[in-house]
């Protein structure tokens, strides 16, 4: 009978380790570097503010750019990349591997179209800037911004983006498409807008469309943050006394944005002139930044009905009528310097 040759342990168990590290190895190695089939083209990868690393991983997953999405989520934990993630757009072509694309999530792509939307502007402000960037036409832009399915998709409550386009700078590769381009503006702005927040709202009795109506007039009124729960608060409570806005910004939006403002355009039929009409516009008339936002969710409780500008960026405010002509009277002597 043949002896059975006797293992030698150490050797045994040096070989099962080896085998366990080079399938590890293969195994990293194939999750971070190789490229599963995909069809020949570029891809773009929608990561929108406030997105889990874990989410944006399974995404890229079901885009059929990685196939080892738990392996991925490990690396990206080991090396740091989970915790810090850019929101944007990214353009992720055919020859990326997985671990390519993580990096790219956490430093940014490097060929972007920079949009800055400075807080204030309107939506045809925005989409001239895009199309001056190459980021589709000034017309396809605005008629998709008006679109009532691609209103329904983002959620907006509204006839058109005006208001909901939230000011800040952002980065995008140059496949980028004006759609890509409004969805990211759209999802920053409900991204800032938090549970408390709408809480504030419900107390106050606003929808959310009514809340960026009033913020959009707050920040085409004053730029001073200080002063903005001020502002929110006398429109407040005009609104409560059922007393007309008159507001000019209002009036000015009506003139497709004219810089000069005549008495005679106080009377122009449109219901964005609040000084004919009462109540808010049907739309909101800028995109308005946080502090607007915030100053019409917390809104400061104030006597006052009246302000006017007093010429240095900042506001003066009235309780009476009386008191609203003798602050205009003053603010016209001290710029006519009598």
């Amino acid at each position: 009978m043949e002896r059975f040759r006797r293992l030698d342990p150490v050797k045994t168990v040096w070989t099962a380790s080896t085998i366990v590290l080079a399938f590890f190895v293969f195994w990293n190695f194939d999750a971070l570097f190789h490229r599963p089939r995909v069809p020949e083209r570029r891809i773009l990868l929608h990561v929108s503010p406030g997105s889990t690393f874990r989410a944006v991983v399974f995404e890229l997953n079901r885009l059929g750019i990685s196939h080892y999405p738990e392996t991925l989520i490990f690396w990206g934990d080991l090396l740091g990349i989970d915790t810090n993630i850019l929101a944007g757009v990214y353009e992720i072509s055919p020859e990326m591997s997985p671990f390519r694309v993580l990096v790219d999530l956490h430093n940014g792509q490097k060929f972007f179209y920079r949009v800055t939307v400075p807080e204030g502007f309107t939506l045809r402000q925005v989409a001239q800037r895009m199309a001056a960037l190459g980021i589709g036409t000034e017309s396809d832009i605005l008629n998709l911004a008006h679109d009532p399915q691609f209103l329904m998709a983002m959620d907006v409550p509204s006839s058109s983006l005006e208001g909901y386009l939230f000011p800040d700078t952002y980065y995008f590769p140059k496949i980028a498409k004006p759609a890509d381009v409004l969805k990211i503006m759209v999802e920053r702005f409900w991204n800032v807008l938090s549970p408390d927040q709408k809480s504030a709202l419900e107390r106050e009795h606003f929808t959310v469309q009514e809340a960026v109506t009033l913020a959009s007039i707050v920040q085409k009124e004053t730029g001073n943050p200080k002063d903005m729960p001020v502002v929110a608060g006398v429109f407040i409570n005009r609104l409560r006394q059922h007393m007309k806005l008159q507001s000019d910004p209002t009036v000015i939006y009506a003139l497709d944005g004219r810089k000069t403002l005549h008495a005679r355009d106080l009377e122009i039929d449109s219901p964005y002139n609040t000084y004919r009409y009462p109540g808010l516009p049907p739309t909101p008339i800028s995109n308005p930044g946080e502090m607007a936002l915030k100053a019409v969710f917390y809104p400061k409780e104030v006597p006052y009905l009246y302000f006017v500008s007093n010429g240095h960026g900042g506001q003066i405010f009235s309780e009476t009528l009386q008191e609203q002509d003798q602050a205009i009277r003053m603010v016209l002597r001290n710029r006519s310097g009598k």
